[in-house]
């Protein structure tokens, strides 16, 4: 493949990548259909880091065509590393495709989108809604920089701001929708503030969307929806993006943990701990089946669990993780282990919670 083929070549190959989000139901809606079959991703993703580290690029000739084949398969993509660590991404097209659809818009909204990310996104929204109605941020100017550029070339023109996400973009308030395309372990108070009347927040937090509705000046409140969603978390300085190192194991004779070995590997139970304790970073022991045996965990203080493969459990640091773990995963038996979809969030001047079922029922405090 040269240089001179791509743009042609891209045509057929949005085309068969659209066709495929289509027949796999995560793209049901005519409008953004259009989006992703005109929208050229290869343009947002000149490049990306595969597991190792590696650019595959199109400007390389050795890698040309694994890179245009991944840009147009249905897959996420690292795109900027800082400090070693991947910062941000193109996300799998399929989960855009569901978040767009989730938005829910029509014809004369306006969107704040927190994330550019490679614009690729801000894209699909201007070439629905008009380049005047979509505002995209980033924490970075070495990621938004890109991006404008990258929008222009796609015939596009939205506004796109440097600048710290979870204070959104008042200039152009207020904003029928808001579309956080980065992990959130609490809703930003601003954000609430900038949502015109009738509208919402789509966010992931911790690993679910959450679609929260305005109710107040200060108030929203809202559903999670059923399917889990993993993105990187919300950067708020340059400090982000370092990798995590872990603390120096526990020694010493363990107590039996409550918590199995195989409860860490569900994805529902993983929605509540991403709840319960945001921001963990774990290392896991398998067997030739891939089955959990053993894992080590740690948070962000310096708090840290070890389970090892005789079901014991040690503990240190200034809070008790492994214990917290416990106590929500019992909540989650009993429950008869509840999907997203049965959690929702309250936002009010008392503070912030998740709670299972009802606002009366269990619930959970988040960090603000």
């Amino acid at each position: 493949m040269t240089p001179e083929d791509i743009h042609g070549d891209a045509v057929a190959a949005r085309a068969k990548l659209t066709q495929v989000l289509a027949d796999t139901g995560d793209l049901t809606d005519p409008a953004w259909r259009v989006a992703f079959e005109t929208v050229p991703r290869h343009v947002f993703v000149p490049f990306f880091y595969d597991h190792a580290g590696n650019r595959i690029s199109s400007d390389d000739p050795d890698t040309r065509a694994q890179w245009f084949t991944a840009v147009h398969e249905d897959r996420s993509l690292v795109t900027h590393r800082t400090n070693g660590a991947a910062t941000s991404s193109s996300s799998q097209p399929s989960l855009m495709a569901g978040m767009l659809q989730a938005l829910e818009v029509t014809d004369g909204m306006r969107v704040l989108e927190i994330g550019a990310g490679t614009g690729y996104n801000a894209a699909l929204l201007a070439h629905r809604l008009g380049d005047d109605q979509v505002v995209t941020i980033d924490i970075s100017h070495d990621i938004t920089a890109p991006a404008r550029d990258r929008l222009a070339v796609a015939g596009h023109g939205p506004l796109v701001v440097t600048g710290d996400g979870s204070f959104g973009w008042p200039d152009r308030a207020p904003y029928d929708r808001i579309m956080v395309t980065c992990r959130l372990d609490s809703i930003p108070p601003a954000l609430v503030a900038q949502l015109a009347e009738g509208g919402f927040i789509l966010a992931p937090l911790g690993n679910a969307l959450a679609r929260i509705h305005r109710t107040g000046r200060r108030s929203a409140a809202g559903r999670f929806l059923p399917s889990g969603a993993f993105f990187m978390r919300l950067r708020r300085g340059a400090g982000d993006g370092v990798p995590s190192r872990r603390p120096e194991l526990p020694t010493g004779e363990g107590r039996a943990s409550a918590l199995p070995a195989a409860a860490i590997g569900d994805n529902a139970f993983r929605f509540l701990v991403s709840i319960v304790e945001p921001g963990l970073t774990w290392q896991y022991d398998v067997d030739d089946d891939r089955r959990i045996t053993g894992a080590r965990v740690w948070a962000e203080d310096g708090s840290l669990a070890e389970l090892r493969p005789d079901g014991t459990v040690t503990e240190i640091g200034p809070r008790p993780v492994w214990g917290n773990l416990e106590a929500a995963h019992r909540i989650y038996r009993d429950a008869d282990q509840p999907g997203p979809d049965r959690y929702g969030v309250t936002v009010d001047e008392r503070g912030q919670r998740v709670w299972l079922d009802s606002p009366d029922g269990p619930s959970w405090a988040l960090t603000t």
